[in-house]
């Protein structure tokens, strides 16, 4: 069955009518349709005929599947095309040097050198902007699989990637500047002096007869030329994998422009909340665009790269040049519009607010918070303590034995009251004082001193609180490690006996066999 098989797929493949192949044989049209269908199978001749015309053997003729056989050729094909083309570039590669001379020699081995040196620049560039960007991008998570991630699956296939990338291109670029432009001319190869018809002519003949005379002292010679730029065959598979894994990581630069792109627009709406600035509010307003425009520039360039289609690149230029210029032009508007802003003294946003409280002072008293407390010196024999907050804040004394603890808690309804407070400040082009909460603690000069000591006492004893808890710890450990220790010693101690005992049951079975 699988003759009648293959000699339909044969004429099918081969674009044949059964008449066509039929005259191909010498045969009627009815003999092949019978052949094909199976009812009966060409004589001999004709079968050899069939192999010699489209290149089989009589086995896969007649029991193989010829779709199968031809696919299994081609494949050994072009393997073999990739292996030829290799061997071809290596031995290429050595009669160029072996017909250079020394000079030609070492110029050609500095520029390789110069240009491994600039790839190898290059992948450490890359590698450093790469490891900020994991940095920031999965800096946040633990810290077992933030470096599992970047030593076990990142950094091995970065490193790869590089030195596939990096060996493409010096191989690509040796090809291109030496293998594609060199090549042996021997002086029997130049043309012959014909007849010339004009000045010219008789120019270039003359030149070819010097250049004859000069080869035939040398016999051959290294020259450049203008060749017909062909890609190696086994450098093209390398190279499309990696300018498929350049255009993966432009997508992904894309995507971040994309996000930038957005925050931008959203910034370019938020400016007309400070239309009143006049100059500030114009050149925010132009630097926007102007960034919005690079923004949209970088991302028609990507797209055109990674779809591979050709770009206007004199019009994006221009394009992008005039951006820089307007974004120039904005950071001046800027700054000259600043110039009219003016900062408002003794008047604080965040400090509209003024709460007094007074506590009895004592032998230890301590007053806590996390921010810079103010000391001023006064004639209370208490202490007084002022606290200038905004009205985002509460603030709240908490006294616990010698203790005084300030809070301060946010009011959530009073945040957009506050934006609405700074935004018409900018407005009337007027800068305050946004700092938090101020402290300031009113006490004689002794007690003032008396109050930073115990403070200092307070931290140095919570310091050795601290190390006396490090140091309990590091006991408990070392009890823990002499419990394992000891342990592993019973441990080694029950094993021995152990062996001891097989030890003994082998020879009791080793004696009663020999005396059986």
């Amino acid at each position: 069955m699988k003759l009648s098989e293959n000699l339909k797929r044969i004429r099918k493949e081969n674009n044949l009518s059964q008449e066509q192949l039929a005259e191909q044989l010498g045969v009627s049209r009815q003999s092949v349709s019978k052949w094909e269908s199976g009812q009966s199978y060409p004589e001999m001749d004709k079968v050899l005929l069939i192999c010699k015309l489209y290149n089989f053997n009589m086995d896969e003729l007649m029991n193989e599947n010829v779709k199968e056989v031809n696919e299994t050729k081609q494949s050994k094909i072009n393997m073999n095309k990739y292996i030829d083309d290799f061997f071809e570039f290596i031995t290429k590669t050595v009669d160029m040097l072996s017909s250079m001379t020394f000079k030609q020699k070492l110029k050609c081995v500095i520029e390789q050198c110069m240009i491994a040196l600039f790839l190898y620049l290059g992948i450490l560039v890359v590698g450093y902007i790469g490891s900020i960007v994991v940095i920031g991008v999965f800096g946040n998570l633990p810290n077992g699989i933030y470096h599992f991630i970047r030593d076990s699956i990142l950094q091995p296939v970065y490193i790869i990637l590089s030195m596939i990338l990096a060996i493409t291109v010096f191989l690509h670029i040796f090809k291109i500047r030496y293998l594609d432009y060199y090549e042996i001319v021997k002086a029997e190869d130049l043309p012959e002096n014909d007849k010339p018809d004009d000045a010219n002519t008789e120019k270039n003949v003359q030149s070819l007869e010097k250049q004859k005379i000069l080869l035939e002292k040398k016999q051959e010679k290294v020259i450049i030329r203008d060749p017909e730029h062909s890609q190696s065959r086994f450098l093209n598979g390398i190279i499309r994998m990696v300018l498929w894994f350049v255009k993966f990581m432009a997508a992904w630069i894309a995507l971040g422009v994309a996000l930038s792109l957005v925050c931008f627009v959203v910034l370019l709406v938020l400016s007309f909340l400070f239309v009143k600035t006049g100059l500030v509010f114009l050149g925010a307003f132009l630097g926007l665009l102007a960034a919005i425009s690079i923004h949209l520039i970088i991302l028609e360039l990507v797209y055109h790269f990674i779809i591979s289609k050709k770009s206007k690149k004199a019009h994006m230029a221009i394009s992008f040049m005039i951006a820089l210029i307007v974004g120039g032009i904005s950071i001046g508007m800027m700054v000259i519009g600043s110039t009219k802003f003016n900062i408002v003294k003794d008047a604080n946003l965040n400090h509209d607010l003024e709460e007094v409280f007074e506590v009895p002072m004592t032998e230890n008293l301590i007053i806590e918070h996390y921010r810079d407390m103010e000391y001023i010196e006064s004639d209370l024999a208490n202490v007084k303590i002022v606290v200038k907050h905004s009205k985002l804040h509460d603030v709240k004394i908490i006294q616990e034995s010698e203790t005084v603890d300030l809070y301060f808690m946010e009011d959530d309804t009073k945040i957009m009251e506050t934006i609405r407070d700074v935004i018409d400040d900018i407005n009337h082009k007027e800068i305050r004082n946004y700092d938090g909460p101020i402290i300031q603690v009113y006490a004689s000069k002794e007690n003032i001193e008396k109050m930073k000591q115990n403070t200092r006492t307070r931290k140095e004893q919570k310091e050795q609180e601290l190390v006396d808890e490090l140091n309990a710890r590091i006991d408990e450990l070392e009890i823990e490690n002499i419990d394992l220790e000891n342990q592993v010693y019973e441990k080694e101690i029950l094993l021995e006996a152990q062996d001891a005992e097989l030890q003994e049951k082998q020879d009791e079975i080793e004696r009663i066999s020999q005396e059986m």
